[in-house]
């Protein structure tokens, strides 16, 4: 159900089942925008249903239209099978409404008696001299941390984080729900590869036998794109470089 109108966020949720005992995966924008490509490419392939949404007067007019009609910014997906539920947003939250749409996330998780929350995203490190996809990681008890180190996920132990997700985290902390991040390593703008790397842990971690071989094929053709692109610039530039020299000078 919808919760009440004047508040600044609110849950539409009215057609969402029972949710005691699920998992929680939550996809907001963030660094190289791995969260939002990663929880997109779950609804893709699996089989999730759209059940509600959040409404929120943060979010900026801009309504994406797909098949011809117009999709909430941001969603509320389940798998009744896996038990999973998913938030995904295509709106980044201004800085200044972050702290408030946060808590408004942990009270309904809170509600729902979520009983575990992973969040999808990125960090900016440097890469593995071996070439291996490393997968970061933090957590918000020490179960959660118990996870990660199960599974051979990089803990974080010293440094800082900030955003949506990061509030998630700190509103979790010691509330007996399981709770923690996956990061995968952002070098562009839009990394494919970064949020097919992290889809590649999150489905050993929940036996979900994801194939993401179509993400990183995508991952290959926005890198070509890119290269392309800055082709493009650098040749533009040589050329208005030129002509800029070639250019007799109207005064002596």
């Amino acid at each position: 159900m919808a919760e009440n109108k004047d508040e600044m966020v609110s849950f539409v949720d009215k057609h969402c089942p029972n949710l005691s005992g699920y998992t929680l995966i939550e996809g907001f924008p963030g660094m190289g925008l791995v969260g939002t490509i990663g929880a997109k490419y779950l609804t893709e392939k699996l089989d999730f249903k759209e059940v509600g949404c959040i409404e929120a007067r943060v979010f900026v007019p801009i309504i994406r239209i797909h098949d011809g009609l117009p999709v909430h910014p941001s969603r509320i997906y389940i798998n009744q099978k896996k038990k999973l539920v998913l938030l995904i947003s295509e709106q980044i939250i201004p800085q200044l409404f972050v702290e408030k749409f946060a808590k408004e996330v942990v009270s309904w998780i809170k509600r729902k008696k979520i009983k575990r929350v992973i969040s999808l995203s990125g960090i900016r490190a440097v890469p593995s001299k071996e070439g291996k996809e490393v997968i970061y990681g933090i957590a918000s008890d020490n179960a959660s941390k118990k996870t990660l180190k199960d599974f051979k996920v990089q803990l974080i132990n010293e440094g800082i984080t900030s955003g949506v997700t990061a509030l998630i985290m700190l509103g979790l902390k010691d509330n007996k729900i399981e709770a923690f991040s996956l990061m995968g390593n952002v070098q562009i703008a839009a990394d494919y590869n970064a949020a097919s790397a992290i889809l590649v842990k999150l489905s050993e971690i929940l036996n979900l036998g994801l194939d993401v071989a179509p993400l990183k094929k995508e991952a290959k053709e926005t890198e070509k794109a890119l290269l392309e692109h800055l082709k493009q610039m650098k040749k533009t530039q040589e050329e208005t470089t030129k002509i800029e020299s070639d250019r007799t000078p109207m005064y002596t």
